[in-house]
């Protein structure tokens, strides 16, 4: 234990004075709250004494009211406009333009996903080719972060716009304006107006740009101190996203789930993002604003600021790869008799959960261990001019939305899509400069 100590202590004298720790904080709680979120929903029961996979949402549809308690991705993009804006700012000091800024912003959130993206499209089409429908959780499932970094790295091409709107006191009226367009897809999408993409309307797509762009506006208000500072109009924020959410779900028939119910048609306000979500930002945000004060006490404590700090440094490696520790978790312990199984969701298959997380947190462990290096990159982006960056942010989001909707694809066509979404996955890092070059890299 002294140890621990000690070592924590190291940690925290390293850390730099103008860190924001709460900020890591606030990342990592919600990226903990993903991951047991992600873990919960995946049922695997033996009714019949054989394994079969589920969707706990779907499965037990009133389990889609605690989904706000676990939809806190505007947290993530709430935090995104914070480090983004600040990250803009220094690299304008430094005298670095908008294109080698973006370039290097996405090498450090693509070069995490490479063995990703690579890795489950193998193993996805070799289940399809060698064991079709013998695996209990499906390797595709292990893509599901993706859809993250092609609408992050969308909200961050715009940043060096958005902080010039923000420079000149636009960022309300931006919101505003994001959330009224916000609201004109909803009404469309939720008429069934328009072709289908796997379970949800094409018309709807626009919003992964709308409503976390609104949300990553309003990290660009938080960081200049334009967010509410006291009690009053932090809960008023609170208050008002929560009212607005009561309005949306319980009068005007938006969806209750803040989460995609897996294996249905069912409407949901997270896929594409609805106006829900923008309410639910309101709320978590309000909340956010005001715990900051006993945090930060709590943050000062160096036991605690190294937990964070450690976990922080691996964030993207645990976000990208924890569906993959399941997968393989299930997929090798189930078969093995290594965990043990319900033949329904009762007691006592909620007083096995804990053993099935730490089944699958170990295995999670093992590949952050072996994965977590690449999230330091391997030197600087390779140079390119702003047309070619904006095409390589394109063809990446190209390429992650059809390696996500290729387990969704016709039969007969599931091969041509994976491999159609890693060639553009991988011709859009190569258009943004990616590489494994080992030279020194601008911080």
């Amino acid at each position: 234990m002294k140890r621990m100590l000690h070592l924590a202590r190291r940690l925290a004298a390293r850390t730099p004075a103008d860190r924001d720790r709460y900020l890591d904080f606030l990342r990592v709680a919600a990226l903990l709250l993903v991951v047991l979120g992600h873990w919960l929903v995946r049922v695997v029961i033996a009714p019949d004494g054989a394994a079969e996979a589920h969707y706990l949402l779907a499965l037990q549809p009133g389990w889609q009211a605690a989904t706000p308690l676990f939809q806190v991705m505007p947290l993530f993009f709430l935090v995104g406009g914070v480090v983004n804006l600040r990250s803009w700012r220094r690299a304008r000091a430094e005298g670095r333009g908008a294109t080698e800024w973006l370039r290097g912003r996405a090498q450090r959130l693509l070069t995490p996903a490479v063995p990703l993206v690579l890795g489950v499209a193998a193993l996805g089409l070799g289940a399809e080719v060698l064991a079709p429908g013998r695996a209990i959780l499906d390797p595709w499932i292990a893509l599901i972060p993706l859809w993250f970094l092609a609408a992050y790295l969308a909200v961050t091409a715009l940043t060096p716009w958005s902080a010039a709107m923000h420079a000149r006191g636009h960022s309300p009226a931006l919101i505003a304006v994001a959330a009224g367009l916000a609201l004109g897809v909803d009404l469309l999408r939720l008429s069934g107006v328009g072709p289908v993409a796997g379970t949800q309307p094409l018309v709807g797509l626009p919003n992964f740009v709308l409503v976390w762009g609104a949300v990553h506006q309003l990290g660009h208000m938080w960081i200049d101190g334009r967010l509410p500072a006291r009690p009053l109009g932090q809960f008023g924020l609170a208050a008002a996203g929560v009212g607005t959410l009561a309005v949306l779900i319980g009068a005007l028939g938006w969806p209750l789930s803040m989460v995609p119910v897996a294996g249905t048609l069912a409407p949901n306000n997270a896929a594409p993002p609805t106006v829900a979500l923008l309410a639910l930002a309101g709320v978590q945000t309000g909340l956010a604003l005001s715990l900051r004060a006993p945090a930060e006490r709590w943050l000062a404590r160096p036991i605690v600021w190294a937990a964070v700090a450690l976990a922080g440094a691996r964030l993207m490696t645990l976000f990208l790869w924890h569906q993959m520790a399941l997968v393989v978790a299930v997929n090798v312990a189930v078969p093995a008799g290594w965990l043990p199984l319900s033949d329904a969701v009762d007691l006592r298959y909620w007083l096995l959960r804990p053993v099935w997380l730490g089944a699958a947190a170990l295995v999670l462990a093992g590949i952050v261990a072996a994965m977590g290096r690449l999230e330091r990159g391997r030197g600087a982006p390779l140079p390119g001019g702003a047309a070619v960056t904006l095409l390589g942010v394109g063809l990446v989001a190209a390429g992650l939305a059809a390696l996500l909707w290729a387990p969704l694809a016709p039969p007969g066509t599931v091969t041509a899509a994976a491999v159609s979404g890693v060639a553009l996955f991988a011709t859009g890092c190569r258009a943004l400069g990616i590489t494994w070059r080992r030279t020194a890299r601008r911080a």
